[in-house]
């Protein structure tokens, strides 16, 4: 086994380690959180990785997952996608995005989450009665910012306007009800770096999602579900191959989220001539997550490049997720 190989192998036993829990430790929750359907993962190719995308990120979907990504994009991008989440749950998102030579790369995103229709009921003195359907509303807009500072090293932040309604609903004793409106609307913002070492590709890259002040829902206080990551990715055949049509990026990330005990998330990635894309991935430490699969196509033709993504996520106790991307790239 040659040095670099000692040392890629290195590193990834130095993120397990760090992350892992320790033998006999159980799964547990540690905190509480509000709005978490920020949570859920955006973008196709992203979440085919098991999310281990912190240090892959170099396209138009960096926004959501480490916005110094975006720094690593040419000239414009025109991102959608959807993901068909568990329980019927549907979540739409955007990216429109461009790189300004002599300033950087500004991106405006947005994101919506579709619950579908819910009954309501609320307690009487005979016991419940329905109260009509009613359906949540969350969603978000935002701007991005990112700039690369060398040729190594890139950074970028997004900032967010977060809004939330869940309905209108009855309080107070069942003699003298009031109604209010579960509603919320705050700032958060993201932050993320991207390193590349210069040995081969491979780089190291952090973020912080969903940086925000805490807000009082009713009579309690809640923090978002802030979540600290740190990402490596390497090209592996470059280590034997140095030029080839063929390409596998290896990917891990080590996640420490506020509400949750720690993760790693592992995600490889397979490349024919930078056209076509296999993709698979695995979560740690989850109740009901583990692995992930999926694929893309990249065409270019002119000036301009359209991206197609898929993601199939496996669920214990749920239907299998589905996700969709596709990139206008001009």
């Amino acid at each position: 086994m040659n040095r670099s190989s000692k040392f890629l192998i290195f590193l990834i036993a130095g993120l397990i380690f760090f992350v892992m829990p320790a033998k006999g430790e159980e799964l547990k929750k540690i905190a509480q959180t509000g709005m978490k359907w920020l949570s859920i993962p955006i973008g196709a190719r992203a979440s085919s990785l098991g999310g281990a995308f912190t240090a892959l990120s170099n396209d138009a979907s960096s926004i959501f997952w480490n916005p110094a990504g975006l720094a690593l994009t040419r000239n414009g991008h025109a991102f959608l996608t959807q993901t068909q989440w568990i329980a019927d749950i549907n979540v739409n998102a955007g990216v429109v995005s461009y790189n300004f030579p002599d300033i950087g790369v500004i991106g405006v995103s947005f994101s919506a989450v579709d619950w579908g229709d819910f009954h309501g009921t609320r307690r009487t003195a005979a016991g419940f009665e329905e109260t009509g359907a009613f359906s949540p509303t969350n969603w978000f807009v935002g701007l991005g910012y990112a700039r690369s500072i060398s040729d190594r090293f890139s950074i970028g932040g997004h900032l967010k306007y977060l809004y939330e309604k869940l309905g209108t609903q009855l309080s107070g004793s069942m003699d003298n009800p009031e109604q209010y409106t579960a509603e919320m609307n705050l700032m958060a913002f993201d932050i993320g770096t991207i390193y590349y070492t210069g040995f081969r590709d491979l780089r190291f890259a952090m973020s912080l999602q969903n940086f925000s002040q805490e807000r009082k829902y009713r009579v309690e206080h809640f923090p978002l579900p802030l979540t600290f990551k740190f990402g490596m990715a390497m090209n592996v055949t470059g280590l034997w191959i140095p030029e080839s049509d063929h390409g596998i990026t290896f990917a891990v990330d080590a996640l420490h989220p506020r509400d949750y005990s720690e993760r790693l998330h592992f995600g490889l990635e397979y490349s024919f001539k930078e056209m076509v894309f296999l993709r698979g991935g695995y979560k740690t430490n989850y109740d009901v997550e583990d692995l992930t699969l999926g694929g893309g196509i990249l065409y270019g033709v002119g000036g301009m490049a359209f991206a197609l993504d898929y993601c199939y996520q496996t669920f214990k106790y749920f239907d299998d997720v589905h996700m969709f991307s596709f990139d206008f790239q001009f």
